[in-house]
C-alpha cells in the first residue's frame, strides 16, 4: 500500500481515484492515526523494541505519514480537525512532556500532528526560550562582546553572508548576530543591531537564494520551489544548500522577530517567477 501511494500522481489519486476513493484514504488515515496513538499511550510500542511488533509499527507509521504529507499538500480529508486526536488532552499532554514521560515524548516525535499546529508552535517557542536561557543567549544576557558581527557588502550579500556565517558553530549562530552593511561606495552604513538590520539581511538573503535566476531552486507550474537539477553548476553548491538551511533555521529560531520573513519572501519569489 505504501509503495502504491508513493507512485500515485495527483490525477490518479484525486481525479480518477483508481483502486481507492478519497474517502477510503480518509478512513484509512483515521484508523492508522488512532491505532498508532493507542499503541504509544498504552505502551505497546517502544523505540528499543525489535521484531514483528516494531516492524508493524514502522510500516503503519510510514503509511500514515505518507498520507499526512499528501493531505498537507492537497486535501483529501473533509473534517477540519481530521488529524487531531480528541482523546489527547492538551493540558495533560503538556504536563507529561514537562515531566519527561516517554509516551508523550514518543507521540511528539512520531505523530506530532495529533496536536494542533498552534499548540506545537507554542511548545517549540517554549523549548527555544528554555534553551536560550540555559545557553545564556537571551538578549539581556548577551553582551556585545558575545555577539557575532559580520560585514556585508550590498553588492555581495550572498557571498559575504555565506563566507562569514557558513562555518560558525551552532552556538554562535543561535546567539546574537549583528550586521554591518557596506554601501556601494564602500562606506559603512549607519546602524548595527540585532532586530532591524539583521532581519533585513535575513530577508534579502532568503529572497536571493530562492530566486530561480540563481539556479539553486526552480519553480513548478504550481509555483512550488524545488532544488534545481543543474545547481551543480555553482561551485560548492551542496555547501550553499547547507547555508540556506542554516539561514532558514535561524529565521525559525528567531521567529519572535522574523515570523513572517520566510513565508512572505518565498511567496514573493514564486510570484515574481511566475
Amino acid at each position: 500500500m505504501t509503495h502504491y501511494i508513493i507512485i500515485l500522481d495527483d490525477i490518479e489519486m484525486y481525479e480518477r481515484q483508481e483502486c481507492f476513493s478519497l474517502s477510503d484514504y480518509e478512513y484509512l488515515s483515521l484508523f492508522l492515526n488512532h491505532f498508532l496513538y493507542k499503541c504509544i499511550v498504552n505502551g505497546l510500542f517502544d523505540q528499543k523494541m525489535s521484531g514483528s511488533v516494531s516492524a508493524l509499527f514502522h510500516s503503519a507509521h510510514t503509511l500514515l505519514m505518507l498520507l499526512y504529507r499528501r493531505d498537507s499538500r492537497r486535501k483529501f480529508t473533509t473534517a477540519p480537525n481530521h488529524w487531531i486526536i480528541k482523546d489527547c488532552k492538551l493540558n495533560s499532554f503538556m504536563g507529561d512532556l514537562d515531566r519527561g514521560k516517554k509516551s508523550s515524548q514518543l507521540l511528539l516525535a512520531k505523530i506530532p500532528h495529533i496536536v494542533s499546529h498552534e499548540e506545537r508552535v507554542r511548545l517549540f517557542r517554549k523549548y527555544v526560550a528554555n534553551e536560550k536561557s540555559v545557553l545564556g543567549l537571551t538578549e539581556s544576557a548577551c553582551q556585545a562582546t558575545n555577539s557575532t558581527l559580520i560585514s556585508i557588502h550590498r553588492k555581495r550579500l550572498l557571498e559575504d553572508g555565506y563566507r562569514q556565517l557558513a562555518k560558525i558553530p551552532p552556538h554562535a549562530l543561535k546567539g546574537i548576530v549583528r550586521v554591518r552593511f557596506i554601501n556601494v561606495q564602500g562606506l559603512d552604513e549607519a546602524g548595527i543591531d540585532q532586530d532591524g538590520v539583521f532581519k533585513e539581511f535575513l530577508e534579502e538573503t532568503i529572497k536571493c537564494v530562492f530566486d530561480p535566476g540563481l539556479n539553486l531552486f526552480k519553480v513548478t507550474s504550481e509555483e512550488r520551489l524545488y532544488p534545481s537539477p543543474t545547481s551543480y553548476l555553482h561551485d560548492s553548491h551542496l555547501q550553499l544548500f547547507e547555508f540556506v538551511g542554516r539561514m532558514l533555521g535561524k529565521a525559525v529560531y528567531e521567529w519572535r522577530r522574523d515570523k513572517t520573513c520566510v513565508i512572505l519572501v518565498c511567496c514573493d519569489t514564486c510570484d515574481n517567477a511566475g
